[in-house]
């Protein structure tokens, strides 16, 4: 053995550090979910490596790949297990395969073989240990013939991220390891945290059962590392690096012949020693006794899974379903019962820079996702995991308004804040679906009515439109969130029917009758365009409630504007599976034939969709203007190509089980095409390539791309068409839906005419009145639901803050729920509640452009005045400051954020009285203040609202935004504590700038040249404010308080209270 010799100082900083592709083979975990101490430990695998190991939860990266390299340096030869790039395939000369080593479990066998002449061959296999925190690659090469140098290389990622790692070689016992842990360096930018609300800092090792006989460390790009991977050679090494770090271990030296077993420990707090004895401990048994438990971990599951008859008698859709059905189970948290992330991938990593431990990829829960993997595993008898979602959805997402956000961290945190109401929906209808299918009640899970009653509430108070539909871009009337919404309300009214909560019925029946009735008047064109003229037709999503208008849409991601009416989807599919519309209603079978027609492709598996036309969220296509090649990582920065989903293959496959369709689109063909759209190690990913014609990338026709993969929608698609298949029917359908809607004919409601109060309103107590026919009339409100006999009526309601939604619902005697017939108006008023006013000021109107030159982004939710201040003030309550700003333009919320979307409001405060402070401003403003301030507030749509001090740090979340459309203001309303309890000879100024969560501050950016999402006007660097409008002291013009030039920041000015 040749120890460690260091060549000179440690190696520091690095290469940046980028995840790796979302093109998974495989994912593996103890299935130990129930148990009281399970293995904390998940792993994925891409082509030749491992990839993405997670501990202590599956959210939480902590080493980028573990791969091999064979080299004979004395020939200046090198290859590496792991496909660093898909762009030098053909030149590279290495085969490689992942593939199911055992069908009843997730163990996977990589075979990594030589092409160019030589005989080499590697076969690794892998298997997460039931007993520590650690995971066991076992090892065997064959030189054939020849002899080589072959090494172990991990590429850490501490601590979720790749930057701030340090690395050891060390000794134990006369045997060589290599250690590393995450520092404290970045801390401050980690947003997984621990239950105590503090980073991880994970340590991990690797340690060989028969040890290295070389080792080193090394910085990512590094003098010792590089020479390895370039020419084989191994003559410099280090024993500590700090940075973007990498383990390497030599296993043999001139050998024509490897066996042995490899492990990765992990443990927390830093702890290099603990985890090496988790990495020692693991090796202790044989691989094969070790492999033998974990495959056991996995065919208890599957013992519990009920199998369908579709894919008993095929042995290749059998194996394609077991591995969905496990995937599906192992993207499942242990540490949080229920939570299902949408993939453990990072969609196209490799573009994805890993310096900092932010929040990266789909490694998160979406109520939608989850929802979609519960209708799987209840089809598969997997009750307790079906439940456990719902609780979690209920227990760690759901606010005191019954609001859940786009996505959370596994612990419930907003990640993501956008409105949408599928999201909101979906967890009414598992409830019900636990009730109707395996009679579990409130007294059997950790949930109860009020769960379900405050999301159902939300929904009637908000919808029908969404900030966001399915696809997370787009606001309005969308019909597969409108299907959702309708299914939940109806499965919220049969809950409350049957807990005696008879007004909540009424209601929500009431408005899931009315929604049901208007889908096409709402949704579907009867003009429709040039391009499709079968109408009515619905299309992806319309901006109002005039499908016919032809209003711009434009598509993200760099995609065109068109017509909304040319958008198209197959979203209203889940019309039909959620049982809102029968399958033969016309329009839903006129927006099949557009959807056949425009965004179908016949791949060498089967029938495939885009999710819709000129989608850009894929690789890239190919395009002249620009120097992106075609196939290569979408990113953020760029224009992608959206490809073909397999779940949309699923849906429609779906739909024809109602159809009794004898044609290309018949069930069983599509479940077998999703089958084919697996990749090797039956991985149902994302997106499938859409074309046959070859790029530098290599994509394939039919085959996976970068995406996210395995995506447990995917998955859980194939899962639920494969029971539909045996059931004759969609599994996922509500019965009291169905029978209501698609099979049965809504009974007459009753005559209603209401009287609401005019909006906005002056006072908290308003009337309502009116008349109905009906036996009952029930008004609603967000915090009081009134009952009175049908008949003349007139009842007094208190509104909140804010826009408050009443409802009122009348309703027929019938017998039953079902026998009822509804009717229902609604009308949202506005209260504005200030206390006292302290000072206001008026703000010049149309002076929206910055220093007078900016100008606003091109795509239509940027409407006019939407950056342009009319007035800001400051009033006070006994315990609280209220800043309220008016805009000149409309107020809206395209993306479905707390309250607002666009904007981003930052209000700056000074005591001139005081030390201490900056005249920084808060980054990604790019200026700076006459004087220095000590607090700041910051408010956007999309993470908490806070108030910070001038160095940055937290003084308090406990702010809140109220937004009113109706009168185009925001109010935020803060602790006095928190500002020192007086304001009095306070300075302050308020700036209104663009929200983005991409860019630097979450602030977005001000060009040379306005695009979609960029506003114009400005330079290319940073020197420009980002600040749109802002209000100034007198005798101050705008102008001159945003003055800038190439060196120097605009400064700018206070108002004085």
């Amino acid at each position: 053995m040749t120890a460690p010799v260091a060549a000179g100082e440690r190696p520091t900083g690095g290469s940046d550090a980028h995840w790796t592709t979302g093109e998974k083979y495989g994912v593996g975990t103890v299935a130990d979910h129930g148990s009281d101490d399970p293995s904390r430990v998940w792993f994925t695998l891409t082509e030749g490596a491992l990839t993405e190991a997670r501990f202590p939860r599956i959210d939480y990266i902590n080493l980028r790949t573990l791969d091999f390299v064979v080299a004979d340096p004395a020939d200046g030869y090198v290859a590496r297990s792991f496909n660093v790039s898909r762009l030098d395939d053909e030149e590279e000369g290495v085969e490689r395969t992942t593939e199911m080593a055992d069908d009843g479990s997730l163990s996977f066998r990589q075979t990594i073989t030589a092409t160019d002449g030589r005989d080499w061959k590697l076969v690794v296999e892998y298997a997460a240990h039931p007993d520590h925190d650690a995971f066991l690659a076992d090892v065997k090469f064959d030189g054939g013939g020849a002899k080589y140098d072959v090494y172990a290389l991990a590429d850490t990622a501490f601590s979720n991220s790749g930057m701030g790692d340090v690395a050891h070689a060390k000794e134990n016992g006369g045997e060589s390891y290599l250690s590393g842990h995450d520092t404290t360096d970045n801390d401050g930018n980690a947003v997984i945290l621990d239950a105590d609300g503090n980073p991880y800092n994970v340590a991990g090792a690797l340690a060989a059962d028969g040890g290295f006989d070389w080792t080193t460390v090394d910085v990512v790009g590094g003098d010792s590392l590089s020479p390895l991977l370039t020419d084989g050679t191994a003559e410099t090494s280090y024993d500590e690096a700090a940075g973007n770090v990498a383990l390497v271990g030599r296993l043999g030296r001139k050998t024509d012949g490897v066996n042995g077993t490899i492990a990765f420990g992990f443990a927390e707090n830093a702890d290099e020693t603990s985890a090496y004895e988790e990495a020692k401990a693991a090796l202790s048994s044989p691989f094969g006794k070790v492999r033998a438990r974990y495959a056991k971990s996995w065919r208890e599951y599957l013992k519990g899974v009920t199998v369908p008859k579709s894919v008993r008698g095929n042995e290749e859709l059998r194996r394609q379903f077991d591995a969905s059905a496990m995937a599906l189970k192992a993207a499942e948290s242990k540490r949080f019962r229920g939570a299902g992330v949408a993939s453990p991938s990072v969609p196209w990593g490799e573009a994805v820079v890993a310096n900092e431990p932010s929040d990266y990829g789909y490694n998160f829960v979406w109520s939608r996702d989850l929802y979609q993997a519960f209708t799987a595993l209840s089809a598969m008898g997997d009750v307790e995991s079906a439940v456990a979602a719902v609780e979690y959805l209920y227990e760690y997402q759901q606010d005191d308004a019954g609001f859940l956000p786009q996505n959370t961290f596994l612990d419930g945190r907003t990640r993501w804040g956008g409105e949408q109401m599928d999201n909101i929906s979906f967890p009414q209808i598992m409830a019900y679906q636990l009730r109707e299918r395996h009679d579990i009640g409130f007294d059997d899970v950790g949930y109860d009515y009020e769960n379900v009653r405050l999301s159902a509430d939300y929904v009637v108070g908000h919808g029908p439109a969404t900030g966001q539909e399915r696809w997370e871009e787009e606001s309005g009337y969308s019909p597969s969130t409108t299907a959702a919404e309708i299914a939940g309300l109806a499965c919220a009214a049969a809950i409350a029917d049957e807990e005696g909560e008879d007004a909540d019925a009424l209601v929500y029946l009431a408005l899931a009758d009315r929604w049901q009735a208007k889908t096409e008047a709402w949704m579907a064109t009867t003009t429709g365009t040039d391009e499709h003229t079968r109408t009515p037709y619905y299309f992806r999503i319309n901006d109002d409630k005039d499908p016919d208008d032809g209003a711009p849409r434009s598509i993200n991601n760099g995609g065109p504007t068109l017509d909304e009416r040319n958008v198209i989807d197959a979203g209203f599919l889940e019309l039909v599976r959620l049982g809102v519309k029968p399958w033969d209603d016309p329009t839903i079978r006129n927006s099949l034939a557009v959807v056949d027609d425009t965004i179908e492709v016949e791949t060498p598996h089967g029938p495939a969709f885009y999710r819709y036309n000129d989608d850009g969220y894929g690789e890239q296509g190919e395009n002249a203007s620009d120097d992106y090649r075609e196939g290569g990582p979408w990113s953020l920065d760029n224009e992608g190509q959206g490809r073909l989903w397999p779940i949309f293959t699923g849906e429609r496959g779906e739909y024809e089980l109602l159809t009794g369709c004898d044609c290309e689109y018949d069930p069983a063909s599509m479940l077998t095409t999703m089958a084919g759209f697996a990749n090797s190690g039956r991985m149902i990913p994302e997106q499938v390539w859409d074309r046959p014609d070859s790029t530098a990338y290599g994509w394939e026709f039919g085959e996976g791309t970068g995406s996210a993969t395995p995506l447990s929608w995917s998955m859980a698609q194939f899962v639920r068409l494969a029971y539909g298949i045996e059931a004759g029917k969609p599994v996922e359908t509500p019965a009291f839906v169905e029978g209501r809607y698609a099979d049965g004919e809504v009974p007459d409601g009753p005559a209603l005419s209401v009287e609401f109060p005019s909006s906005p309103v002056t006072r908290r107590t308003v009337t309502v009145s009116g008349e109905t026919d009906g036996a009952t009339v029930v008004v609603k409100t967000p915090s009081q639901t009134i009952v009175r006999d049908g008949g003349a009526f007139s009842v007094a309601v208190e509104v909140g803050d804010g826009e408050s939604g009443i409802t009122v619902a009348a309703a027929t005697d019938g017998d039953s729920l079902a026998e009822t017939g509804t009717t229902v108006r609604r009308k949202t008023v506005a209260y504005v509640d200030v206390g006292d006013e302290v000072a206001t000021w008026d703000d010049p109107a149309g002076d929206d452009a910055g220093p007078g030159s900016y100008t606003y982004p091109t795509s239509g939710e940027f409407v006019d005045g939407a950056f342009d201040i009319d007035s800001f003030g400051v009033y006070e309550t006994d315990d609280a400051y209220q800043f309220l700003l008016r805009l000149a333009g409309e107020l809206t919320n395209p993306w479905g954020g707390n309250e607002l979307s666009l904007q981003t409001i930052q209000v700056y405060l000074r005591d001139p009285d005081a030390s201490g402070g900056t005249t920084d401003a808060r980054e990604g403003v790019n200026a700076t203040f006459e004087a220095p301030y000590q607090y700041r507030v910051v408010a956007e749509g999309f993470v908490p609202a806070r108030v910070e001090a001038g160095d940055g740090s937290d003084l308090t979340r406990d702010v809140t935004i109220t937004g009113y459309e109706s009168v185009d203001a925001v109010k935020l309303e803060l602790p006095k504590s928190t500002l020192g309890g007086d304001l009095t000879d306070m300075q302050l100024v308020p700036l209104l700038l663009g929200q983005d969560g991409y860019s630097p501050g979450r602030i977005r950016p001000v060009n040379a040249t306005a695009g979609g999402y960029t506003f114009g006007g400005g330079r290319d660097d940073s020197m420009n404010p980002n600040v749109i409008d802002l209000v100034t002291p007198e005798g101050v013009n705008q102008s001159n308080a945003l003055a800038y030039s190439a060196d120097e920041l605009a400064t700018i000015p206070y108002l004085s209270l």
